[in-house]
């Protein structure tokens, strides 16, 4: 698999900082949207995702960081990258079930079937017990109108979240210090049990239930908290809904979300887009659907008319002679789109209302057209 150069194809260095990335990729995808090649669209097709390939790699921390490292990110490693997170050389007993690649899953996922964890594991519990636990996501919802979308808007939202105890910086104990060594496994954070198997007596370890593996307990509670190492918040935050939002659109926020236990990492707040649209309009894509109902006059002669767009009201001049049925395209009255931010078109279908009933007057007149023209009417 050849290498894609995500720094070349966006045009940035590999000590490009995320507003640059974030630069350079708006630049380009303006650049090479498709509807702006139409003589070679299939060439700009291509360029297009690639652009939007590689800007989902470098904007996201994780993701670009696996791809400094390997060159490629996710199902694109290769096997031999794969296998060699894994660990060199193996277990002894790799050939004889299998290895990593047979049908037990190598010596690893045995001793997992018989004694609760492998051996490679109870080490990475241990710490991550020692560490605390992350907290929990927090979701909430924020309404904005259709029209917000066309430029963007800017939201308050509150809520309320688990907030790190200041008093115990988030240890739980008096002073962030009062703690004693756990007598259960006497400050090792694991504890030995003693298994027989058909393999003979052995001995696994796994995280100590009194401390968690921290090898220590609390002594004296921190009066704050209560021990909890955290408590209950009202939380006021402002977040920036982008142009071209669309309706379920999840925006996330690191580390805005509940307080983690111990030394564990906030959670994330997540924000759910809502959109409220008018009645009469039907959003697809970046596209607007609408209907307007005029006269048969005005169809056969021609008006100016009232249509309801996203940015409200506005006045426009059909032709006359227009058909039941026709439809009007108002270029770049619809809503941007969320990736390229060009705004989409506003689709009107007319309606002709045609009298059930006419005056004396209307008649006459409606018939000496007919019989001018050589059109015969009751």
């Amino acid at each position: 698999m050849a290498k894609k150069d995500y720094y070349e194809i966006l045009g940035v260095s590999k000590e490009a900082t995320q507003d640059d990335i974030k630069k350079a990729y708006r630049k380009l995808i303006k650049k090479w949207h498709p509807d702006l090649h139409k003589e070679n669209k299939k060439d700009a097709e291509v360029k297009f995702k690639e652009i939007s390939e590689a800007y989902e790699v470098l904007s996201d921390t994780e993701k670009r960081a696996m791809y400094d490292r390997y060159g490629f990110v996710g199902d694109q490693v290769p096997p031999q990258y794969r296998s060699a997170q894994r660990g060199a050389g193996g277990s002894p007993f790799d050939d004889f079930f299998g290895g990593s690649g047979g049908g037990f899953g190598g010596f690893e996922d045995i001793f997992d079937m018989f004694f609760g964890g492998s051996r490679s594991s109870r080490g990475q519990q241990a710490s991550q017990a020692s560490r605390g636990q992350r907290g929990q996501d927090i979701g909430v919802n924020v309404q904005i109108n259709l029209s917000d979308t066309i430029l963007g808007v800017e939201k308050e939202i509150e809520y309320e979240r688990y907030h790190q105890c200041d008093a115990c910086k988030g240890t739980g104990a008096k002073d962030g210090t009062s703690f004693k060594t756990c007598p259960e496994c006497g400050g090792r954070g694991a504890v030995v049990q003693e298994s027989h198997t058909f393999f003979g007596n052995i001995q696994t370890t796994t995280t100590c239930p009194r401390c968690g593996g921290r090898g220590r307990i609390i002594d004296q509670k921190c009066p704050q908290c209560n021990g909890a190492g955290r408590y209950q918040e009202k939380k006021k935050i402002k977040i920036k809904i982008p142009a071209g939002a669309t309706d379920g659109l999840k925006l996330r926020v690191a580390g805005a979300g509940n307080a983690g236990s111990g030394q564990g990492l906030a959670g994330d707040l997540y924000v759910i887009v809502s959109i409220i649209t008018p009645q009469d309009l039907v959003r697809q894509g970046k596209n607007i659907y609408s209907k307007v109902s005029v006269d048969y006059l005005q169809a056969i002669l021609g008006a100016d008319i009232e249509i309801n767009t996203v940015e409200g009201p506005m006045q426009y001049k059909i032709k006359g002679g227009i058909q039941p049925g026709e439809q009007i395209r108002i270029k770049g009255k619809g809503v941007p789109d969320l990736r390229t931010g060009l705004r989409g078109d506003h689709f009107v279908t007319v309606n002709v209302e045609l009298p059930k009933k006419l005056s004396r007057k209307e008649r006459k007149l409606l018939t000496e057209v007919a019989e001018s023209t050589g059109i015969k009417v009751s």
